[in-house]
C-alpha cells in the first residue's frame, strides 16, 4: 500500500482543525484534503495559512457529500476519513498500510477515546464516554468518528458514502463489509465530547437509539430532523 489520503470534512471548525491536522503530521506518502461545507468562520483560511501542504476543496454541506468530494480530489490508493474534532494516534500511517495490505481487508477503523469538551464533566459523564468507547474494542460495528479507512478500489465498488443526511457512516460500513472483513487497529483516535456537552441527555439518547432505528428502517432524513446539528 503506497499513498494514503486523509480526508477531513469541515463546517465552522476553526477551533478543532488545527489539532486534527497537526496529529496527521507530515508522513511520507500522505496527502491531506480538507473538504469544507461552506464555513463562515476562519476554517479554510487557517488551513491554507498553517498547513500549506493540505488541499482545501469546497462545496455544499453534508458529511457524506463532503467525504465523497474529498476522495474525488485525492490521488492516493487509499483513504482515511477523519472527523475534524478527532486526532489520529502516533504511528497511524504504518498501521493503516499494514492493515490494508492484509488479504481480505475491506475496511478498517481505530479504537476510540472520548475526551471532555471542556474541563469537568463529572463521574457520570466520564462513565458514559468510556461506555461509548467500548464499541471501538469490538462491540458492534464502527462509526465515522473511529477514522474509517478503505482502499480506493473498495470505495469505488460501494459508490462512496450514501447521499443521506445522517447515518452515512453506518450504511457505508455495511456496504464495505460485503467486500471483505473489518480490520480493527489497537491504536486509539481521540475525539471530543462536544455534542454531549451541548445537549447531554438528548445526545446520549440519540447515540444509543438512532443506529438501531436506522437499521429498523426509520428514514435518515427523519432522524436528522430529530438530531439537529450532527457535528
Amino acid at each position: 500500500m503506497a499513498g494514503l489520503a486523509v480526508i477531513v470534512p469541515t463546517l465552522d471548525e476553526e477551533r478543532t482543525i488545527r489539532a486534527c491536522l497537526a496529529a496527521v503530521g507530515e508522513e511520507p506518502g500522505v496527502e491531506v484534503v480538507v473538504s469544507d461545507g461552506g464555513s463562515t468562520d476562519a476554517t479554510a483560511a487557517l488551513v491554507r495559512a498553517e498547513f500549506p501542504g493540505a488541499r482545501v476543496v469546497a462545496g455544499p454541506a453534508g458529511r457524506g457529500a463532503q467525504l465523497n468530494r474529498g476522495a474525488a480530489a485525492a490521488t492516493s490508493d487509499a483513504y482515511v476519513f477523519v472527523h475534524a474534532d478527532c486526532r489520529l494516534p502516533v504511528g497511524w500511517a504504518a498501521a493503516v498500510r499494514a492493515a490494508l495490505a492484509e488479504p481480505g481487508t475491506a475496511l478498517g477503523c481505530f479504537r476510540l477515546h472520548t475526551e471532555p469538551a471542556s474541563s469537568g464533566g463529572g463521574a457520570v459523564a466520564r462513565g458514559w464516554w468510556r461506555l461509548l468507547d467500548l464499541r471501538g474494542r469490538g462491540l458492534g460495528r464502527p462509526y465515522g468518528d473511529q477514522a474509517l479507512f478503505v482502499t480506493r478500489e473498495v470505495f469505488a465498488a460501494v459508490g462512496g458514502f450514501p447521499a443521506i443526511p445522517l447515518m452515512e457512516d453506518v450504511e457505508f460500513v455495511r456496504r464495505c463489509l460485503r467486500h471483505g472483513h473489518l480490520a480493527r487497529l489497537p491504536l486509539a483516535v481521540r475525539t471530543t465530547a462536544r455534542r454531549f456537552a451541548r445537549r447531554p441527555l438528548r445526545a446520549r439518547l440519540c447515540t444509543a437509539t438512532f443506529p438501531l432505528l436506522f437499521r429498523l428502517g426509520v428514514s435518515p432524513h427523519r432522524l436528522a430532523r430529530w438530531y439537529g446539528d450532527v457535528r
